[in-house]
Parts: C-alpha cells; structure tokens; sequence
C-alpha cells in the first residue's frame, strides 16, 4: 500500500537528503551563473535518488517536490517540497513543467504497463507532461501515446535542451540502479 499523509523520511534520509541538496544548490547557482555562449549549460545539473521500493520512492518523492494535503472540508492543499529547487509547487499550486518527477525504472524498461499503484502516484505528472507534449507537438495525438512512453520520453530527455525533460532538476526513482 502506497504511503499517503505527510512525508516523514527517518531522520538519517532527511539528513542525507538535506546534505546532498546543499551540494546540489551551489552546482544550480553556478550553473545560473555560467555564459550561455556555448549551449553546453543550457539546462540545470540534475539530483538523482534512487529508493529500493514503490513506498518509499513516494514518501521521497512527496517529501521532495510536494505533496496534496486533505483538509477538514474534503478539498485539498499544495504543500510544497522541502528541498525548494526541486519543488513542484509554488504559491500553493502545482506547477505546469514539474522540477522533481517520480519513475519506475524497472517498469519502464520492462515495456509492459505500469503498474496501477505507481500510475496512480504519477498521475499529476503525467497529465503535466501530456499538455506540455501537447504544446509542443500539436500536430501529433496524444491520444496514442500511452503513459509509459511520456514517462520514458521524459526520463529519456533528461537535461536534453528543446525536450520535455529539459527543465527536470530532480528524479525519484525506484529500481534506477539494477
């Protein structure tokens, strides 16, 4: 069962998690900093985590981008991420092009379908990817691209300039690394 509620990694997660951003948040500000002269730097250094299972992977995820937060009269609340570069809400909204995405890596490669669980976790990003795609590429349906080939485009394009993973900062994966 997939973990809901605020993240709350152990505190050695969290202190790994923080120590790392603070490494990653210098890379970023010299990154901003370098001369657009060649196109080499035209996107941002990318922070990736890898977690060894679904449940944990999404309370990362959340704990990292941001998570909905269920309020007493059944509507919902952004909460932003608490690493703010990698954070997908800003002024208690969720942003349209993600900084932080959540993959199964070892669902992807397989070529089968994710699996329902993990789909239900993405879904946000999904649909922010789906209408990017769909502003980038009008001419092309979106209708017969599933989710599985708009998650592995986007991990794909991963720091790639003029692609949907471009603007990526921050990737939380399950399975990455076997």
């Amino acid at each position: 069962e997939v973990a809901t509620g605020e993240p709350k990694p152990p505190a050695e997660l969290e202190g790994a998690l923080i120590s790392l951003y603070g490494h990653y948040k210098k890379s970023f500000e010299h990154w901003q900093k370098l001369p657009d002269k060649t196109g080499v730097a035209t996107t941002p250094p990318v922070f990736i985590v890898v977690c060894n299972n679904t449940n944990v992977s999404k309370m990362v995820f959340d704990y990292i981008a941001g998570w909905e937060k269920p309020l007493p009269d059944g509507s919902t609340a952004a909460v932003p991420g608490r690493l703010p570069l990698f954070s997908n809400v800003l002024d208690g909204r969720f942003i349209h092009r993600p900084n932080t995405i959540l993959v199964d890596s070892q669902q992807l490669e397989s070529g089968e379908s994710m699996a329902d669980d993990f789909k239900a976790i993405a879904a946000r990003e999904i649909e922010e990817f789906k209408a990017d795609y769909r502003l980038r590429f009008p001419d092309r349906d979106t209708d017969k691209l599933t989710d599985e080939d708009l998650l592995r485009e986007v991990l794909n394009t991963v720091g790639k300039p003029g692609k949907l993973g471009e603007e990526i900062r921050c990737v939380v994966s399950v399975s990455m690394l076997t």
